[in-house]
This record gives C-alpha cells, structure tokens and sequence, in this order.
C-alpha cells in the first residue's frame, strides 16, 4: 500500500489518508485497533470495493480476483 487515501463520496472528508504499509510475502498482518480507527475502511479498499487513491498491490498481483483470493476477513463475533 502507498500513500492510500479513502473517502466515501465525492466532497466528503477522507476517512483514510496518508496510509503506507509494506509486507513481506508470506507474512500474515492482522488488522487491530479501537472503534473508528478505520479497520474496516482499509479492507474495504483492499478488497476494492470502495473506491480509492494511492496504490494497492498484493503479492505484485492486479487482478481483482486473485488479490481477493489472497485475503481472508475474520469479523468480529
């Protein structure tokens, strides 16, 4: 991910900005942190079905459907 920028509508503030993460291949990231911290508007934009700007790239892979293969989503019970 570089430089990730996320809003919900056009006009709106962004709820994500400024996002920068590299990870390592095999390596598994998990995504915590307190309520409105923005966990689920960064798996939104990785899984693409939010709209962004910035760069998302999984394993160097761009196709929607494979990079979705590669994510798993365990919400909260």
């Amino acid at each position: 991910m570089k430089d990730l920028k996320l809003r919900y509508r056009p006009g709106l503030p962004n709820v994500l900005h400024g996002i920068s993460l590299s990870i390592r291949g095999g390596e598994k990231v998990g995504i915590v942190g307190r309520t409105g911290a923005g966990k689920s508007s960064i798996t939104l934009a990785l899984l693409r079905i939010v709209e962004y700007t910035g760069l998302i790239s999984l394993d160097g892979c761009g196709k929607l459907d494979r990079m979705r293969e590669r994510i798993d989503h365990i919400p909260q019970g």
